[in-house]
């Protein structure tokens, strides 16, 4: 018996590179420096856009290592610093990563979030996706972490927060542990950050009353969770008591 022997085969590099990118396996995102700018001034700019939607609103040791550092992430600025969930000493920050924000009742982690998105969307910041021709503004969509569980009870579908480029989920571990559908139960929050957090192609801020660290946000969702927000968030903390009864 005759065995020709064949030419190995040479898969085309360029397509299989251009796979792996829309697979999301590595960073596929661009983001841009705006460094000329004044910190002091941006934290002035905050406060007053905290002011215009509640005239208590102030900037104080207890917020300003995030704002301050949120603020840089905005500009793309490799000098932000975050805090290490395990030990809460300061560390580099990591632009390509998203932003997980944990505090107690009350204490703004929610008006961050929407505070930083009227700051760059005012200020018109972009950022530049494999798979678009040219930038498009930072922008993340705000979500309560229950409204997710409740649209998969009712339609036992979520792909529309996996797909999500940027989106900023409010009240992490606030939502039911285990939500219901055609008696299927799941902890959906868990398979949404397991799923993003394979990703590197989509940025995820989060807000919860659960460090990072804690050991009550590792029974809900496991370890695997635990090391996966560690890995694609920066994280921050917002001290202090309940500041709406101020």
């Amino acid at each position: 018996m005759e065995i020709k022997k064949q030419e190995p085969h040479k898969p085309n590099i360029g397509r299989l590179v251009r796979h792996i990118e829309t697979s999301g396996y590595f960073n596929t995102y661009r983001r841009y420096a705006y460094t000329n700018y004044d910190i002091s001034h941006a934290l002035k700019v905050i406060e007053a856009i905290g002011k215009s939607r509640n005239r208590k609103f102030v900037i104080d040791e207890e917020n300003r290592f995030a704002y301050e550092n949120f603020i840089k992430w905005c500009h793309g600025d490799t000098t932000m610093q975050a805090l290490d969930p395990l030990t809460g000493n300061m560390k580099k920050g990591n632009i390509k990563s998203g932003i997980y924000i944990a505090g107690n009742t009350g204490s703004g982690k929610s008006w961050c979030l929407e505070i930083m998105l009227a700051y760059v969307q005012a200020l018109n910041f972009q950022i530049k996706f494999t798979d678009e021709r040219t930038p498009s503004p930072l922008y993340w969509y705000i979500v309560r972490a229950d409204d997710i569980c409740e649209q998969f009870a009712r339609s036992g579908d979520i792909s529309n927060y996996k797909k999500r480029l940027i989106i900023g989920i409010q009240d992490f571990g606030q939502e039911p542990k285990e939500t219901l559908y055609m008696g299927n139960r799941l902890n959906v929050l868990q398979q949404l950050v397991e799923y993003r957090g394979d990703r590197a192609d989509e940025i995820t801020l989060i807000t919860s009353n659960l460090r990072i660290s804690s050991e009550t946000l590792k029974g809900r969702y496991g370890d695997r969770v635990q090391s996966r927000l560690a890995e694609m968030c920066n994280y921050f903390e917002i001290k202090g008591r309940d500041r709406r009864i101020l």
